[in-house]
């Protein structure tokens, strides 16, 4: 009878072991589940923080990208730049149109900078509708689409309640959710386009694609051709930086005429919007009218800031007036550091 009791001893014994062994095995896997766990917690609040950081490292690029465009700006419309220009009696010597893109390298990473000038794109506050349709066909906007973005700013921007054709006023836009009044009054940033009928964030901001035969395009994109910056004096289109789209939606010109000019004044300096009719025949007095030479004291500023190593970029797009008054000699009218592109 000892050894069976033994034996008994023997099997519970080795029971509880195994016992024993299914809960350090469960403990061991509950901890290294934690610890995964823990580890992906961590490894998210890295790299959390590092996109914080690299964010913050690009926003200070762009914003050095638009202060190194101001700089640039203010060089070449300086009684220096003047001077210079008048002893050397060129007058291309010293651009009076500044626009195109700038590079600054700073470090890790660089601000990629377009200048665009405000006298080279349509006032929404003083077109006609002809030409703010005309625009719209030439970024790609279905003719019905652009007859309801038409009609739609001009009920945005007149003072009346009456609906045009194809437009809207209060009954449409309080309808919406949320709702909200139209202006009746001018459009304040180009950007209050995005709450008139029919201009959707795609038409606004444009897109990059590829075209039939693979070569980079891009459509839409309202923002860079509307302007409600420039002046009443300046509300002709300035032939010199207009761009395209803009110089072909003009009556009396087509899109070949504004590729031939685009190709002159890269090639040569446009003194007098009357020279282009001499080197194009047919252009009409009418399309003249609505083209200057004038120079600009009003630009946008578009800066990106990347890094060498990194994906995040930041983008910064400002409106500048450059008139010589104050410390500085120019002011700020516009600052978004939200800007888009889809």
């Amino acid at each position: 009878m000892q050894p069976m009791r033994i034996s008994k001893v023997n099997n519970r014994s080795k029971d509880e072991k195994g016992a024993i062994l299914i809960v350090v095995l469960w403990v061991i896997l509950a901890i290294s589940v934690l610890a995964v766990s823990f580890s992906a917690s961590i490894r998210t609040e890295v790299d959390a923080a590092r996109n914080m950081v690299e964010q913050k490292q690009c926003f200070y690029l762009a914003r050095a990208g638009i202060e190194y465009a101001v700089y640039e700006i203010l060089a070449s419309q300086s009684a220096f730049a003047g001077a210079q220009q008048a002893l050397e009696q060129d007058p291309a010597s010293t651009s009076a149109v500044l626009t195109g893109s700038l590079s600054l390298v700073l470090g890790g990473g660089k601000a990629e900078v377009e200048l665009l000038e405000e006298s080279g794109k349509i006032n929404l506050n003083f077109a006609p509708d002809h030409l703010i349709f005309n625009l719209l066909i030439m970024v790609g906007v279905p003719e019905a689409e652009a007859d309801v973005i038409t009609d739609s700013i001009g009920d945005w921007k007149d003072p009346d309640d009456f609906a045009r054709a194809y437009g809207a006023e209060s009954e449409y836009y309080m309808s919406l959710d949320p709702p909200y009044y139209p202006r009746n009054g001018p459009f304040a940033v180009p950007e209050e386009l995005l709450m008139v009928q029919g201009v959707t964030p795609l038409i606004f901001y444009g897109k990059k694609g590829l075209s039939d035969t693979g070569e980079p395009v891009e459509y839409y994109g309202l923002q860079k051709y509307f302007t409600t910056f420039s002046s009443g004096r300046e509300s002709r289109i300035n032939i010199k930086s207009a761009p395209i789209p803009v110089l072909a939606a003009i009556p009396g010109l087509d899109y070949a005429t504004a590729i031939m000019i685009d190709e002159i004044r890269s090639e040569m300096p446009i003194q007098n919007a009357s020279d282009i009719s001499l080197m194009i025949p047919g252009i009409s007095s009418e399309a003249l009218s609505l083209l200057s030479v004038e120079k600009s004291k009003v630009f946008t500023i578009n800066s990106i800031g990347r890094l060498s190593h990194s994906e995040v970029v930041s983008r910064i797009r400002s409106v500048i007036r450059v008139d010589g008054t104050g410390q500085k000699g120019y002011a700020v009218l516009y600052w978004n550091e939200a800007n888009m592109e889809l």
